[in-house]
């Protein structure tokens, strides 16, 4: 009796730490997609290290820290930005940031996403949604939506694709 106690209090705790989640998942199969990705089909989590320099990097931008900002940047950085045209290089850039930012306010910055994520070719990016109010030297301020992705050679950027909208007022 006491030997059939043990084996039941054995297979009930088995089956309780099955996690069925996982299980499924195993168990699927692959999605056919309808398009196939140009780039990468396949992500794995990266680094929160990396999410903290990006962060790091945008609290140095809107502090008009310009130097230190580029500091994040490999020298052979490229920026692609909003508008459709291209930096290529760390001084460029930075030539770049203290132009257009030196004469405006960043106010209410705030993250709405941040993450990083590893494709299959080993290479490392920080997907960033960001908001906030740019104001200008005469008070005026228009608030932006970005959506930027930074991929790294190793603790520096080595590239940024930036995307941008207006946010536009609601009545």
């Amino acid at each position: 009796m006491k030997n059939t106690t043990i084996i039941v209090l054995f297979v009930a705790t088995m089956i309780s730490c099955t996690n069925p989640k996982q299980a499924a998942t195993e168990n699927a199969e692959a999605t056919e997609f309808i398009y196939q990705p140009t780039y990468q089909s396949s992500f794995e989590m990266g680094s929160d290290e990396k999410v903290l320099l990006i962060q790091e990097m945008h609290q140095h931008l809107i502090n008009q820290d310009y130097d230190k900002a580029a500091s994040y940047l490999t020298d052979d950085v490229v920026f692609s930005l909003d508008n459709g045209s291209s930096l290529e290089g760390k001084e460029s850039v930075l030539q770049f940031m203290k132009e257009a930012y030196s004469t405006v306010s960043i106010n209410d910055y705030s993250v709405a996403v941040n993450f990083t994520v590893i494709g299959e070719n080993g290479v490392e990016w920080v997907l960033l949604w960001d908001n906030a109010t740019i104001e200008t030297a005469d008070g005026a301020s228009s608030s932006y939506s970005w959506m930027e992705a930074f991929s790294f050679s190793g603790d520096k950027v080595n590239y940024l694709n930036q995307y941008a909208k207006p946010i536009l007022a609601t009545e």
